[in-house]
């Protein structure tokens, strides 16, 4: 969702004709990091792409790029951000995927997209030689929603058990589904249903601790426990509009650490950056934009996603980025070298 915020604040100081304070600016000053590649556009006129994820092949360099189209579809592509597929499947808003769900008597990767066309959660499997998504039988799945819009997976490692956390749009509300295979087809239950208060969007959850991370865009990053019986207790992680944050907050993705805690990056949508704090002491690392190069920058970016496992000419993995501007004829998404994030953010001064 473009920053509401930062439009109404410039809406609001034109038609007053008065002088008008500065937007809050964080504190710790953001480095620079290139994109190293974009994909094709989305067919979608205006605000359309909107979430990315990143399917792992078993040979790297035929991993796929999945990004939402949330006025048509949802889009495949090939690492050189070339479209591989594409599926209209109604208005997908945010897609997660996740590895070895147990569809029967096979054993496969599954996407799971926000479906606003719907009202439901579309389940896609993955073909895991080609990348090629099929939807899965049985595999819109209703919710009761008026409008169904942030997404995240969890798989709980004990029993692989699948949740899906989906968002309402304005509302705030947030919805815990498990997601089965039975006789044939997809099943869900709601296991849990509560309010942040507020729009809320972006999420990601660390399987490894059943840590769910979301975005209540305008107010903050809270923590709250993935699991089903976790009640609504939480953690505020860091404030919007803050030192470290401009409204509105967005994608949420979770970088993993060899032998330490996973970093959690967040969009700063309002100032067109990225932040990135240590979950182990919740501290703000550093700031990173996508600028310089010779692609242009993101701007107001909404979903995110972060591959922190060697892909071709990348050793460290990708960050990944949806961008708003509409430089190649559509919004698309954009695709940063990993290990240039980690560098830019140890050189940059604190």
């Amino acid at each position: 969702m473009r920053s509401t915020v930062s439009m109404l604040f410039v809406t609001a100081c034109a038609g007053a004709l008065i002088a008008c304070s500065e937007a809050p600016a964080p504190s710790l000053p953001r480095v620079s990091v290139p994109a190293s590649m974009e994909t094709a556009a989305v067919a979608g006129a205006g605000d359309a792409a909107d979430d990315p994820a990143l399917w792992r092949s078993a040979d790297p360099a035929r991993s796929r790029i999945l990004g939402t189209d949330k006025k048509s579809g949802l889009y495949v592509y090939t690492l050189d951000g070339e479209t591989a597929q594409y599926l209209a499947a109604g208005r997908m808003n945010n897609v997660d995927v996740r590895y070895g769900f147990e569809a029967g008597e096979e054993t496969v990767d599954i996407a799971v997209a926000s479906d606003r066309t719907n009202i439901a959660l579309a389940v896609f499997f993955i073909d895991r030689e080609t990348g090629a998504l099929s939807a899965a039988p049985g595999g819109v799945l209703p919710l009761d929603f008026v409008d169904p819009y942030g997404l995240c997976l969890y798989q709980r490692p004990s029993d692989n058990a699948l949740f899906a956390f989906v968002t309402e749009d304005d509302t705030g509300r947030l919805m815990q589904q498990r997601l089965w295979f039975e006789d044939g087809a997809m099943r869900s239950e709601t296991v849990r249903s509560f309010s942040l208060g507020t729009i809320t969007e972006g999420c990601a959850v660390d399987d490894q601790t059943g840590t769910l991370y979301i975005a209540e865009e305008n107010v903050a990053v809270w923590i709250y426990d993935a699991e089903p019986d976790g009640g609504e207790a939480r953690t505020k992680l860091a404030d919007v509009n803050s030192d470290s944050l401009i409204a509105d907050a967005e994608g949420v993705a979770l970088w993993p650490q060899d032998g330490a805690a996973p970093w959690l990056v967040v969009s700063s949508q309002g100032d067109n950056a990225y932040a990135v704090f240590n979950t182990a002491d919740n501290g703000l690392i550093g700031r990173f934009e996508i600028n310089g190069g010779e692609i242009d920058r993101t701007s107001e970016t909404d979903g995110i996603d972060v591959h922190a496992l060697p892909l071709p000419g990348y050793p460290e993995g990708v960050f990944l980025a949806q961008d708003d501007a509409e430089d190649t004829g559509g919004q698309n998404f954009k695709l940063a070298d990993l290990a240039a994030v980690r560098a830019a953010l140890t050189q940059a001064p604190q």
